[in-house]
């Protein structure tokens, strides 16, 4: 992984782009619904942003390396 400052392009982008299927965005009856998330405490039901699922979430802690 690389990570730079200022703005600057780093080809780590080009890989994950790469790595994105092309059909991420099309309408595939697969796909139930989108949930984004950032959150250090919070807990409960969190509906999906177009209203098809819901997802229980807790928080989780990671002890440090």
């Amino acid at each position: 992984m690389t990570i730079l400052d200022l703005g600057v392009y780093a080809p780590l982008v080009d890989a994950v782009l790469a790595a994105i299927p092309t059909s991420w965005y099309t309408d595939d009856p697969d796909y139930v619904d989108s949930w984004c998330t950032l959150s250090t405490a919070s807990s409960g039901r969190l509906n999906g942003a177009a209203g098809n699922g819901w997802l229980d979430v807790s928080p989780y802690y990671v002890q440090p390396l």
